[in-house]
């Protein structure tokens, strides 16, 4: 039933929401590797090369009814891996608590974070699957070191890493919550110094090997082996923010309750649950590890999100999906509480505040997911999305996809005015400009305004001229030709 949920909201948020400017650019890359069957790593942008080949290995799952990669097509890809991820934590989390399991299960199939961030075509999706399972495989080799728990450990860590750069902080994240609770709990475990040394080789063999085999693309681009590290020093740099800086604070915003446009939001139910199940889960360590290791990655992910200077929601699925399963204990140890607590006032009293934080987190849930997947899927006024596209984009495609295929569309922007590029991709008469300098009256003309300042004359011209957004402060002036203007009112008047 979970997995149908889950599957039925992320195919409706695929459906509603318009592509995101982030999502035209990796749909591009993926789609030139598909056309041309090439590929070259670039260590300063668009991040590790699996979605990529993913999408090639997928294409023809990612095809509308022309045969043409569509947005909801592509948007598949990451689907799958939200679907993955939530069977796999269902399977494994059950081994500690059927009740948390479930409880875990719900929060992740509907909660507005993982459902929208599950339907997106970007890496994150895919990192935090796979974030997942390294979690997972180290507990289980820590509990019974293998030459297969190795492998599994070393296949998540070489996945991670070559799905996006980030993975170095979920694996730090991961390894330091490890040491923290082997030493807090003084239990060493059934590690052997020479067996584990021989293993931890094992798995980083194998991590390298993928390393080579995705970064080179399968070998034409052996320079890419290289550039696969290199790309950490150039993140590293990027990470000041470039002009996504936010507060230290700013995560942990998206939880307190707040009213933007109008719109009340909040996860105040998710938020207490899971300070009440991170304390818990710390207070009964000795007896439990397994709570405590998921608990303590979650948080290290969270803070070391919130330390870096550059920030978007979509950042926060990893550590939203791991403090997800430690809220879900909080509402099961409420509930545990109420049944064998001793006197039976305070039984009765913990089954209540149980009962009570359920509802209230099953309502929150509920009233999230209907404004910001369906009330709000493009709104500014939606706090899940970050510099998403807007909803008169779709006004200005259906413009430049009226014209003839023989009429020029230049376009006119300072960042190629992405996802435009992606939509555009099977017109042969499209051109890029980042300035002004050379612009001459076309077919179809989009400028971004920001190109326009001090340039009156050019508006004032009388010719046809339109706004449209394309994302929040960043307008588009279209300008047409007297004939395709012609045809537009014409249109509009049969109407």
């Amino acid at each position: 039933m979970l997995l149908g949920l889950a599957f039925w909201l992320r195919s409706e948020s695929s459906q509603r929401r318009l592509f995101h400017a982030d999502e035209g650019v990796q749909s591009y890359q993926a789609w030139r590797l598909i056309e041309s069957g090439e590929y070259r790593y670039d260590a300063s942008e668009h991040h590790g090369p699996l979605l990529y080949y993913m999408a090639k290995w997928m294409a023809p799952f990612l095809e509308d009814e022309s045969g043409t990669l569509s947005d909801a097509g592509m948007r598949r890809v990451p689907m799958l891996f939200s679907m993955a991820m939530l069977f796999m934590g269902l399977y494994f989390f059950r081994r500690y608590g059927g009740g948390a399991a479930l409880l875990w299960g719900l929060v992740f199939a509907s909660a507005p974070l993982s459902v929208i961030y599950g339907s997106y075509f970007v890496q994150e999706a895919m990192l935090s699957c796979f974030t997942l399972g390294f979690l997972l495989a180290v507990y289980r080799y820590w509990l019974g070191p293998s030459w297969w728990g190795a492998a599994a450990v070393g296949s998540a860590l070489g996945l991670m890493h070559v799905t996006k750069e980030t993975a170095v902080l979920h694996v730090a994240a991961i390894c330091v919550a490890g040491v923290l609770v082997v030493w807090i709990r003084k239990q060493g475990g059934q590690l052997k110094p020479a067996p584990f040394l021989k293993h931890v080789g094992f798995a980083g063999g194998i991590a390298l090997a993928l390393h080579c085999v995705f970064f080179s693309s399968f070998f034409e681009n052996p320079k890419g082996m290289l550039d696969g590290f290199a790309a950490f020093f150039n993140y590293a740099e990027r990470s000041q923010g470039q002009g996504h800086e936010k507060p230290l604070l700013y995560y942990l915003g998206l939880f307190l309750p707040q009213r933007l446009e109008g719109v009340r939001w909040g996860e105040v139910a998710f938020l207490v649950a899971a300070v009440w199940g991170g304390f818990r889960s710390l207070w009964k360590m000795k007896a439990d590890g397994f709570a405590a290791f998921v608990f303590l990655s979650g948080l290290g992910m969270f803070l070391l999100y919130s330390i870096i200077p550059y920030k978007n929601p979509w950042l926060l699925l990893t550590p939203y999906c791991l403090l997800a399963y430690t809220a879900a204990l909080g509402g099961v140890e409420l509930f545990r509480l109420g049944i064998w607590e001793g006197a039976q006032l305070r039984r009765w009293s913990f089954f209540a505040a149980g009962m009570g934080a359920l509802l209230f987190l099953c309502f929150e849930l509920r009233s999230n997911l209907q404004k910001a997947v369906f009330s709000y899927p493009s709104a500014t006024r939606n706090p899940y999305l970050y510099m998403h596209t807007t909803p008169r984009y779709a006004k200005l495609l259906e413009r430049a996809r009226s014209v003839d295929e023989r009429e020029e569309i230049s376009i006119y922007s300072p960042d190629a005015a992405w996802p435009l590029p992606w939509h555009l991709r099977s017109r042969e008469r499209v051109g890029y400009w980042t300035d002004l300098a050379s612009y001459r009256p076309g077919g179809i003309d989009l400028i971004d305004t920001r190109l326009l300042e001090g340039q009156e004359e050019l508006v004032n011209d009388g010719g046809f001229w339109e706004l449209h957004g394309l994302r929040p402060n960043t307008l588009l002036a279209l300008r047409a030709s007297d004939g395709i203007a012609e045809e537009w009112i014409q249109a509009n008047a049969k109407d």
